[in-house]
């Protein structure tokens, strides 16, 4: 089996036991799920993000603060990104800006995606750690806002020193 990221948007207040049991099976066989945290502006959970092997994704805003739409929390953000104006495709070949933590789940995504192609064995546990590594903004969006560049350091395979005795 090889590991992927799945981008899982269902958001609900309550558990849903096979949307969980699905998670679960998807963690098991190396899939780094990431979910967005929802879109009320409010400190409340939403799963799958809430869900504790589910990374939790809010937005920011262009001036890296909580996006208002975004939910929050400790409890379920892991990390935010970028969530307001974004262009994306639209109806009739087309582009638009949009907002939304949807928009903001798919950089996350995005993100987890690179930290697999940097090594290929990289499972949830070691993705949640890479992408802990981003700028801190304040404690409701986790560890704070996506740093890709630390995230993918963090992944990268370290030199071997090598110890010359002669």
């Amino acid at each position: 089996d090889v590991g992927a990221a799945d981008e899982v948007a269902t958001g609900a207040e309550r558990q849903d036991a096979e949307i969980m049991r699905a998670v679960n099976f998807a963690t098991r066989k190396g899939v780094v799920c990431v979910a967005s945290v929802g879109n009320e502006g409010k400190d409340m959970l939403v799963f799958p993000a809430a869900h504790g092997n589910v990374i939790g994704v809010a937005s920011t805003t262009e001036e890296d603060k909580r996006a208002p739409f975004s939910n929050f929390g400790p409890d379920m953000v892991w990390v935010a990104a970028p969530g307001e104006g974004v262009i994306t495709t639209f109806p009739g070949s087309s582009y638009a800006a949009a907002w939304g933590t949807s928009f903001s789940t798919a950089f996350v995504s995005g993100a987890v995606a690179l930290l697999l192609e940097v090594d290929i064995k990289t499972n949830a546990a070691q993705a949640g750690d890479a992408l802990s590594h981003a700028k801190s903004i304040s404690e409701e969006l986790g560890y704070g806002r996506l740093d890709l560049y630390e995230a993918v350091l963090a992944r990268r395979p370290r030199p071997t020193q090598v110890l010359w005795v002669l």
